[in-house]
């Protein structure tokens, strides 16, 4: 079978812990496997305490924009005051049910020192900013939880400052970053242009990148190099339009194209591990397409591998 590439996937986000006890036998694909708040990293260390093999799977370590509210940056404050200062709030009564289910929040410097750790975490993700995202009733999103939503959304400063934190965690620890963007394209590049462009030791996925050819070719691609810059492409987002795929996969350099899923891996039932392992063949076979049949599908999947094995090193 060809070698599959999943550069971004998740374990699930379960405050219980009642996930992260199966990987799912990863059926050998390579998986980079991003943390994106305190509940998913106990459950992505428990699956690294089982016996990940190296060779197979990077574990990712960041505060993912939508749990950045989770976290105080700077001088301790109370709860109550926490939460005014990082939410961005005009129905009250919204905010204070919130206020009552979401949890004390932590101090990021003390949840980097404390849970970082060189010798496990290979990628620093998922990170970024989301402009759209509203939180759910239940005070942060949780797979497989249908909460109603809020009108409550994450003030972008305080999205911004967690993410220039994890910036400076990658350069000064020279891993690569995977990045979350939603409507925040411009000013992601801007912030990375300062925090990460004078380090070529620290490259840049973009994970299921939706901002426009112009951003990607005038912006990224103009000003970092192109082996700094990786695009990973999911079938559920780059796809959902495959002659816009198509378009995407054509515009690139073929050395920044990755494949991922984006979804959990931690679940070991059969059907649902070979949804993933067709998600990723049909990303093959897509990028093939597009690339005009000058590769076959298991040529190209080694290519992506062979670009994987760059962003990763």
């Amino acid at each position: 079978m060809d070698k599959l590439v999943d550069a971004h996937c998740h374990v699930f986000t379960d405050p219980d812990s009642t996930h992260g006890s199966d990987d799912g036998g990863f059926q050998g694909t390579l998986r980079c496997v991003m943390s994106s708040n305190p509940y998913d990293w106990s459950s992505l260390k428990k699956l690294a305490g089982n016996g990940l093999r190296k060779d197979n799977v990077w574990v990712g370590f960041g505060v993912h924009p939508w749990y950045s509210h989770l976290f105080y940056v700077g001088y301790r404050r109370d709860k109550l005051s926490h939460y005014q200062d990082v939410l961005e709030y005009k129905n009250e009564e919204q905010f204070s049910s919130l206020v009552q289910v979401l949890p004390e929040p932590l101090d990021l410097e003390d949840y980097i020192s404390e849970e970082f750790d060189g010798t496990l975490v290979s990628v620093i993700g998922e990170i970024g900013l989301d402009k759209l995202f509203r939180l759910p009733t239940t005070g942060f999103y949780m797979q497989g939880e249908k909460a109603r939503l809020t009108t409550v959304k994450v003030k972008v400063s305080h999205q911004e400052a967690v993410f220039r934190r994890f910036c400076q965690l990658a350069r000064d620890n020279r891993r690569p970053i995977s990045i979350h963007d939603v409507k925040c394209h411009g000013r992601l590049n801007d912030i990375c242009n300062e925090e990460l462009l004078p380090w070529p030791s620290v490259k840049i996925c973009l994970h299921s990148y939706t901002g426009s050819e112009e951003t990607l070719l005038g912006q990224w691609l103009k000003k970092f190099p192109s082996d700094r810059i990786f695009v990973s492409l999911s079938k559920f987002i780059n796809f959902k339009n495959p002659e816009d795929g198509n378009a995407l996969v054509r515009s690139l350099p073929p050395t920044c194209i990755l494949t991922e899923t984006d979804f959990p891996i931690d679940n070991p039932d059969p059907s649902y591990q070979r949804d993933l392992t067709e998600q990723l063949q049909f990303l093959n076979a897509q990028i093939a397409q597009a690339w005009d049949g000058s590769l076959d599908t298991t040529h190209t999947a080694l290519h992506i591998y062979e670009n994987f094995r760059k962003f990763i090193k």
